[in-house]
């Protein structure tokens, strides 16, 4: 039933970039009811993707890699299970490049709301995945130096990035 589920939503996906490609419009907004499910299919199928404007809104985020790298994100947070073999939440997202200086992340250990929050307009860059690998962390939210996880991740070529003063009407957690 999923995958019937995924590979309709992939039609109406196809169909929709045609006629948005036409008028010249975004293809994809990542909204509120759509994020999750529109990432998900991106990880599967990041070909159809390619070249298509689109928008989502985000909360800026900093990965520090193993060797102390730091690869600045654009996500959102989703429940356990997906993009992690940690068994906890885990966050969503892009990696992010702009020609232009993006929004430094802020309270991102704090499981809350109040976080640097931006609209984006970009495209994807490209269909080959990054791999980032960080150290993994412990029950009370320490870093684990002994363990490691690695996290995939799409790179999301910005164009035009707004910083959202309300984001009261975004949600931290993605889960449709």
């Amino acid at each position: 039933m999923k995958r019937l589920c995924s590979l309709v939503l992939a039609a109406v996906l196809c169909f929709s970039l045609a006629a948005c490609k036409d008028k010249g419009e975004t293809a994809y907004d990542l909204t509120e009811d759509t994020f999750f499910l529109v990432m998900t299919n991106m990880q599967y199928y990041p070909e159809q993707y390619l070249g298509a404007p689109m928008s989502l809104d985000c909360f800026t985020y900093a990965l520090t890699d193993v060797d102390g790298n730091s690869h600045l994100c654009g996500v959102r947070k989703c429940s356990a299970g997906y993009g992690c073999t940690c068994g906890k939440d885990t966050i969503i997202g892009f990696l992010l490049e702009s020609d232009e200086a993006l929004p430094a992340p802020r309270n991102q250990s704090a499981d809350n709301n109040d976080k640097t929050w931006v609209h984006l307009t970009g495209e994807l860059k490209s269909a080959d995945m990054t791999d980032i690998t960080i150290h993994a962390y412990l029950p009370d939210g320490s870093v684990d130096p002994d363990k490691n996880e690695t996290i995939s991740f799409l790179t999301y070529k910005v164009a035009t990035c707004e910083l959202i003063e309300d984001a009261s009407g975004l949600q931290y957690y993605v889960t449709k």
